[in-house]
């Protein structure tokens, strides 16, 4: 589906689809926002019922690391964490600011930013169309400084823009992108890491809308390169983004493959143990290991959050859309399981 610039049209409705071309702009308020028995809503339901997040993470033999802002409005949140393979080190850090003080989101996918401040903690995500890139910087006061570019254009990877339908009247928006190569410095515990000097692959997701009151997702994602020389990446969930349309497709060389409905079977008592991922139409088959996890969980009444990103391994097979079979050995990646209540 094309489409002409901005999500809401002048109608006040939402174009649903999977797009072939950006969406400039997720102009909420010009929504018309109904309750379930078709009531308009006023102004602190529009304001307060609509949420944004982005997450930009990276993986590699040397550090996988990955950050996300968040604005639900009554709560902005930032967390940022680095694995190291080598040695299995976990470093993390979250901050939480009430009524989302301190937190900014512009509403344009391709060319917007995302910035989150906590005293002496900054954050920022900034994207551009041309050159197609995505920017992290961040400085906390513990001193770690990052300064990562996410470069889409080599391969040009074409991303998956996609709107459904949330709820009775909700809607999300989302673009996502597996497979961008990243460079930059990162420097934290008295190191500097060259991402440059490393082979080293990113993922962004940037999500926004009217999402459910209560929803439960998984999600997985891989990104590196082949044995041939060829990039991969992978996006894939459970739980969202599934109502007539769907998010779960990977890439090669940027090439977007689309997939079917994908299920993920894991120990939810323990989810250390192995995770198995497959399709409806026989073309993914995984078995992802976790080596580690990054954790957030909050129980405040009128919010929740019981939230589980893993890393670690892929292993199996990916069919294009062509019939050609990629096979899958050992390639870093994440899987979540996360229940919201926002």
């Amino acid at each position: 589906m094309r489409t002409s610039g901005r999500l809401i049209d002048r109608n006040g409705d939402v174009r649903f689809g999977v797009f072939e071309e950006p969406v400039s702009e997720i102009n909420y308020r010009d929504y018309d926002l109904r309750s379930p028995m078709d009531r308009r809503r006023g102004r602190l339901a529009r304001h307060f019922g609509f949420h944004q997040f982005q997450f930009l993470g990276a993986l590699s033999e040397t550090l996988v690391f990955g950050c996300a802002l968040i604005d639900i409005r009554t709560v902005g949140q930032a967390f940022l964490y680095f694995y190291e393979p080598l040695t299995r080190k976990l470093t993390e850090w979250s901050f939480r600011a009430p009524l989302a003080l301190g937190t900014h989101f512009d509403q344009r996918p391709e060319d917007g930013s995302a910035m989150f401040r906590s005293g002496d903690n900054h954050f920022a995500m900034t994207a551009t169309a041309e050159p197609r890139q995505r920017q992290l910087w961040v400085r906390l006061a513990a001193g770690v400084e990052v300064d990562a570019v996410f470069d889409e254009q080599e391969p040009l990877i074409q991303p998956m823009w996609i709107s459904t339908r949330a709820g009775a009247s909700g809607f999300v928006f989302a673009r996502k992108t597996a497979g961008a190569r990243v460079t930059g410095t990162i420097r934290w515990d008295g190191r500097t890491l060259d991402l440059g000097e490393h082979e080293v692959f990113g993922h962004n997701d940037w999500s926004a809308g009217y999402m459910r009151r209560e929803t439960f997702w998984n999600w997985g994602c891989l990104a590196g390169r082949l044995p041939d020389g060829r990039t991969i990446g992978m996006n894939v969930s459970c739980g969202v983004n599934e109502t007539g349309h769907s998010e779960n497709c990977f890439w090669v060389d940027g090439r977007l493959h689309r997939l079917g409905a994908v299920s993920f079977d894991y120990d939810r008592r323990d989810l250390m143990h192995a995770w198995s991922l497959h399709d409806s139409d026989g073309r993914l088959e995984l078995e992802f290991t976790p080596e580690g996890s990054h954790v957030e969980k909050l129980n405040a009444l009128l919010l929740a959050s019981n939230f589980h990103q893993m890393f670690g391994r892929y292993r199996g097979r990916l069919v294009t859309q062509t019939g050609q079979t990629v096979d899958v050995q050992g390639l870093l990646g994440y899987a979540e399981k996360h229940y919201a209540k926002w």
